[in-house]
């Protein structure tokens, strides 16, 4: 495979999503295909990227219902000041969608079939709610289970992400405690990276109101006590572990990278802030979601050749304080590499838009830690996971 390169990163800030309560929403009044094409128009402007030279743009997105529904992508395309001639699909692998977006444009550059590709994300967890609401009869349908086959599946699990960060922890013998410290860790970590000005070249801020641009992440709080989080009552089950403060909060936003062939970047004179290497996913049961992300990174790593210990940095999701747990526990990851700079607890999890932001946060921390090798990865909706390994040039 040619060599591919990330070039630019940004996203806008992540604010915090209520379909119920939208004014707390600072993006409520722009549907997620609009973030994308202000996304795709400033990488075009800061790049010096001519609009006609993008060869392909893949969006990722959990939900593609209603407004978020992108006609393959055309939608933000035709907002933006991008070429016609570029050539768009949208792609829902859930909390996956954009990692996996990043992959087709690496692999379209890698065989020679494109030479700059953009790749992005997005969900807008306001406009377009996850849950029921979406499902109403004679609005959207009603969702059906699938015959499976004689396979045994808790679908009841399975359907409530919740549920199965639940099962995880107990099977896996993660405590309440550790997730509500992992919680803790992670807003003061965002918290410190944010006052190090470490995510204000990644954020593109959009305009909430005429005087007040929106420009940063809306979820992390750190004045977080582990104190205060054993307090808050388990969400998702009553005698469980799992919470508000040790899961991810509702966020919207968007994401994008810009990817290029090594002759493009003679070309541009660009410069990568990494060298995409690889890119797995695997599956796993429905109702065990959260462990996706240690069958994804064993497989990356063995067809690289790598062990964990030559990994420098890992971004790894954190939809729930349980899933960089486990991957931690079983992969055996030095703490002082994971999720060096916060993550979903307190920056926010729009599904589409996370995958790339693992990737370019991922890349742009090597660049500050002098470090080699990264993995980004995320489990997935459904019973997946996937992982992503760069090295920094």
């Amino acid at each position: 495979m040619k060599p591919v390169y990330l070039t630019h990163y940004q996203r806008t800030a992540f604010s915090r999503a209520h379909p119920k309560k939208v004014v707390v929403d600072a993006l409520a009044d722009w549907p997620a295909d609009r973030l994308m094409a202000l996304l795709i128009d400033h990488s075009l402007e800061t790049s010096g990227i001519a609009p006609e030279r993008v060869d392909d743009l893949s969006l990722g997105c959990a939900l593609g219902v209603k407004e978020q529904w992108s006609f393959g992508g055309r939608y933000p395309l035709m907002q933006s000041q991008l070429g016609d001639q570029a050539a768009t699909r949208m792609i829902d692998q859930q909390c996956g969608s954009s990692l996996t977006a990043l992959r087709f444009g690496m692999m379209s550059i890698g065989c020679g079939a494109a030479d700059i590709a953009l790749a992005g994300g997005y969900e807008h967890m306001t406009r377009v709610p996850m849950g029921p609401a979406l499902f109403k009869e004679g609005v959207l349908g009603v969702p059906t289970l699938p015959v499976s086959n004689g396979k045994t599946y808790d679908m009841a699990v399975a359907l409530n992400m919740g549920l199965t960060a639940e099962r995880l922890a107990t099977a896996s013998g993660i405590s309440r405690e550790q997730m509500d410290a992992f919680a803790c860790r992670s807003h003061q970590r965002a918290h410190a990276a944010r006052q190090q000005g470490f995510f204000t070249d990644e954020i593109m801020p959009v305009t909430a109101s005429e005087s007040d641009p929106f420009s940063q992440d809306a979820c992390i709080r750190p004045d977080t006590q582990v104190e205060a989080l054993a307090q808050l009552s388990p969400a998702f089950s009553e005698t469980g572990d799992i919470t508000a403060g040790n899961s991810s909060p509702l966020t919207s936003g968007a994401s994008l990278a810009m990817l290029m062939s090594e002759g493009a970047l003679d070309e541009t004179g660009a410069t990568p802030l990494a060298r995409v290497l690889a890119c797995v996913d695997r599956g796993t049961r429905p109702e065990m979601m959260g462990q996706g992300v240690v069958p994804a990174v064993e497989r990356l790593l063995m067809q690289n050749q790598l062990t964990v210990d030559d990994i420098d940095l890992w971004e790894i999701n954190e939809a729930f304080s349980v899933v960089p747990l486990y991957a931690r526990q079983i992969l055996g990851i030095d703490d002082k590499k994971l999720n060096i700079n916060g993550g979903a607890l307190a920056i926010g999890h729009p599904l589409g838009a996370t995958g790339v932001r693992l990737a370019g946060t991922l890349a742009r921390s090597l660049q500050v830690t002098k470090g080699r090798y990264g993995v980004a990865a995320a489990c997935i909706g459904g019973g997946q996971g996937i992982a992503l390994l760069i090295e920094r040039v």
